[in-house]
């Protein structure tokens, strides 16, 4: 009963994709993430990515409340697939341009274990008139260390040779408490920024090229996953055998079109 209901819902994740780009691109929006609204985001249902990711996309470990929005990362066997892990993504319908793109974030604090917000591009995510190339801006938490951020970007990269990682150490420890991330993404630079101060800024230039809008508009994502033991030195060694569950909590997610756009001010 339950491969015909993913087959459809991943076919309607497709149709969709396209259908609600021209509509949602560079539309302003701020939600506050407590519930599920289709007409800008669906959730990552039915399949998965192949290493280095150690869990499968399945929308129930997606959930909504009061608080915001939840992503887990539960242990939950399945005959069909040999990945005992479900994770939770969320995906834009729409493309974005240039803009400043925001979220509250609660991490997870567990060594292998992914908690990211970032803009992405690609062969199976393309927009009308995008190339078709893998472009990328990331915010990463590495669940071995959440007192540090990882921030990243791809450029026209379809084989992942050229990252761009910077490790940003923080003042707190990011599972503990909400903090607030962004992303201002502009034709001259990538811009980074943690409860509204900038901590890291890449400016467009020959060597490293940073995506460009007239390339490929992006989506907005957000995702938990458990990373294969064989990238272990990176964010930690996932413990399957502990068999244990996890979630990361999102808030007010915004997009702010322009070259020119302005943070949201602080919460009184």
């Amino acid at each position: 009963m339950k491969k015909p209901h993913r087959l459809s819902t991943l076919l309607i994740a497709i149709l969709s994709a396209y259908s609600g780009a021209v509509m949602s691109e560079n539309l302003n929006f701020d939600d506050p993430m407590t519930t599920l609204n289709s007409a800008l985001w669906w959730k990552a249902d039915g399949w998965s990515n192949g290493f280095p990711f150690l869990s499968r996309w399945e929308g129930e470990s997606v959930t909504f409340d009061a608080s915001g929005m939840q992503l887990h990362l539960v242990h939950d066997p399945i005959p069909e697939s040999h990945l005992a892990y479900r994770s939770g993504e969320i995906r834009t319908h729409g493309y974005y341009d240039y803009g400043c793109f925001e979220a509250e974030i609660k991490a997870i604090n567990a060594p292998g274990v992914i908690t990211s917000f970032f803009l992405f591009a690609g062969p199976y995510d393309t927009p009308p008139g995008g190339n078709g190339r893998h472009n990328e801006i990331d915010i990463e938490f590495l669940g071995h260390n959440t007192n540090l951020l990882q921030v990243n970007y791809w450029t026209n990269d379809d084989n992942y040779q050229y990252s761009n990682e910077r490790i940003i150490f923080l003042d707190f420890d990011a599972s503990e408490d909400f903090h607030h991330y962004s992303i201002k993404w502009t034709a001259d630079a990538i811009r980074w920024y943690i409860d509204r101060e900038l901590v890291y800024m890449v400016h467009q230039n020959t060597t490293s090229p940073i995506p460009s809008a007239a390339d490929s508009h992006l989506r907005i994502m957000a995702n938990v996953w458990a990373t294969d033991p064989a990238i272990a030195n990176w964010a930690g060694h996932f413990d399957e055998a502990s068999q244990n569950n996890y979630h990361a909590n999102y808030r007010n997610i915004r997009f702010t079109a322009g070259n020119d756009c302005v943070l949201s001010p602080p919460a009184e």
